[in-house]
């Protein structure tokens, strides 16, 4: 093989890589990244203001804002929440030694990540600032937690809806309130929602 046909062909890989590169990643849509960089701000902004924030008083004059990964569309799956015909009453584990928290096992939700299946529990509690309401808790952990993300786990917030569609989406995966203030005790996420991998998206570590 000559030179200049060996430098030929670096050059029609290099273009292919590029055109790859910018074709494939849905994960580069800017309207996501708009939407999310806003929540990030006001979430801040109100853990420095509001009255309710778990970061101490004396710590809010000093608030730099909360660490994410980057916004990572590979992380952001839809399905349906797959229902179980009998659900089964347990209890959750919490952060407080003691602190266990009535709930039934109300479903599942299954997503693809790199060619595999993965599922995820999810669990009805009942809401301890407003009696009598209900909520649905999915908690987990993944290959970062205990590194750079909160070592008990993460949230993602879901809501019930009468076609039981949802989305998750791990870029907002979130710090319990425990992750800021230990006077707090918090649901931890049951061992089924342990993933194998690591979910670089959503929430990192708090460092005041």
């Amino acid at each position: 093989m000559n030179v200049q046909f060996h430098r030929f062909l670096i050059i029609l890989l290099l273009i292919y890589s590029a055109c790859r590169q910018e074709s494939a990643p849905e994960n580069q849509n800017p309207e996501l990244r708009h939407v999310f960089s806003k929540h990030i701000a006001q979430k801040d902004s109100l853990f420095r203001t509001a009255i309710w924030s778990p970061i101490e008083a004396e710590e809010r004059a000093g608030f730099k804002g909360l660490k994410y990964f980057p916004y990572d569309q590979q992380f952001r799956f839809t399905g349906p929440i797959v229902r179980y015909p009998t659900p089964d009453s347990v209890s959750i584990y919490a952060t407080r030694a003691g602190d266990l928290r009535p709930a039934i096992r109300f479903g599942y939700v299954a997503f693809t990540y790199k060619g595999k299946a993965y599922r995820l529990e999810i669990f009805q509690l009942a809401s301890k600032q407003n009696p009598g309401q209900t909520f649905l808790f999915l908690g987990f952990t993944d290959q970062t937690s205990g590194h750079e993300t909160y070592g008990a786990g993460r949230y993602i917030d879901l809501k019930e809806n009468p076609g039981d569609s949802c989305l998750i989406d791990f870029n907002y995966a979130y710090n319990p309130y425990c992750a800021y203030n230990e006077r707090y005790s918090c649901a931890l996420p049951p061992k089924e929602n342990a993933l194998p991998f690591a979910i670089k998206a959503g929430e990192k570590i708090y460092t005041p």
